[in-house]
């Protein structure tokens, strides 16, 4: 290209609202695995059945899985396996820095395209070239649609704690406060570098909702195109309620206090504390008249004194 062609097509961009492209943006699929070979491969094998040559990667990234898959892959399928676990927190960066799309759509293992995605999304991208990230409608076995969006949290979710801050959530995501689940999303590489991709402090919890704060706090939109439907339940990794708990109050404690959402740690620290106080003391004294399995009577009773002395620990 001369010096002038440059010079015209900068003109063209200053003049029209829609940017031009010198090429399509190109689309790739990444799936982390960590012993879900089969869920996997069945996120990858569908979105090459429904896209074939309109995707120009389909990645899986193995965070250290102690098998090797289960049967032959797709020749189509590039293969990158760690040598230890690291989490998913820490894996996704890894699995990032690989890919060479312009775009990359990001599937959870227990989740998988039931719809043709690469075309929308791709032409969302060009349309608009501060999208920093699209999510998706996700939907589970019975056609019920489940949470791939959300908007950003608040202090409440704390104080008021999970089961109480989910009934009480009545307004549908909003613009300026929306956020993308990782389980099934695209992003702009460009966007993602920029922000420097995923907090690898996060872990499994929270790391999504981080990330989409950060691309709007950058000038970057975050979007959702509910006609790209995925299959997801969620919940997908395996542990005892107990542990799952505590896991969201250390990734949402980290995350409120990382972007200022809470106005008065001190004081939201003594109505988390109140709670969970009077949580426990439920438990223990009518746990066996609201939970016949003692199991999971003990679990929640054992759960509430963990988190106690975590919070009292950390919470500052």
């Amino acid at each position: 290209m001369n010096a002038l062609d440059a010079e015209d097509n900068a003109s063209v961009n200053y003049e029209n609202t829609a940017p031009a492209h010198r090429h399509s943006l190109s689309v790739g699929v990444l799936v982390l695995n960590y012993n879900t070979w089969d869920l996997a491969l069945r996120a990858l094998d569908a979105a090459i059945r429904l896209e074939a040559g309109n995707v120009t990667e389909y990645v899986l990234f193995d965070d250290g899985s102690a098998c090797p898959p289960p049967r032959e892959i797709d020749s189509r399928i590039g293969l990158n396996r760690g040598e230890s676990n690291r989490g998913f927190g820490r894996a996704l960066p890894v699995a990032f820095a690989a890919m060479k799309s312009d775009i990359v759509v990001l599937f959870d293992s227990d989740a998988y395209p039931l719809t043709p995605f690469a075309a929308k999304v791709r032409e969302h991208f060009e349309q608009d070239s501060r999208l920093g990230q699209l999510g998706f409608r996700a939907r589970d076995e019975n056609g019920s649609q489940t949470e791939s969006y959300l908007n950003e949290p608040t202090q409440w979710s704390l104080i008021l704690g999970q089961a109480l801050y989910a009934r009480l959530r009545t307004k549908a995501p909003q613009p300026d406060r929306l956020c993308v689940i990782t389980g099934c999303m695209a992003t702009r590489a460009v966007a993602y570098a920029e922000v420097g991709g995923f907090d690898a402090e996060f872990d499994f919890l929270d790391v999504d909702v981080d990330y989409s704060i950060r691309l709007r706090r950058s000038g970057w939109k975050v979007e959702v195109d509910p006609a790209i439907e995925v299959f997801h339940v969620g919940g997908g990794t395996p542990q005892l309620m107990r542990h799952r708990v505590l896991h969201f109050y250390k990734s949402r404690w980290r995350l409120l206090r990382k972007h200022g959402l809470i106005p008065s740690p001190r004081l939201a620290r003594v109505f988390i504390l109140a709670r969970l106080t009077c949580e426990k003391a439920i438990l223990e004294i009518f746990g066996r008249f609201l939970f016949s399995n003692a199991e999971v009577r003990d679990d929640k009773i054992l759960g509430r004194k963990e988190l106690l002395a975590y919070c009292r620990a950390n919470f500052r």
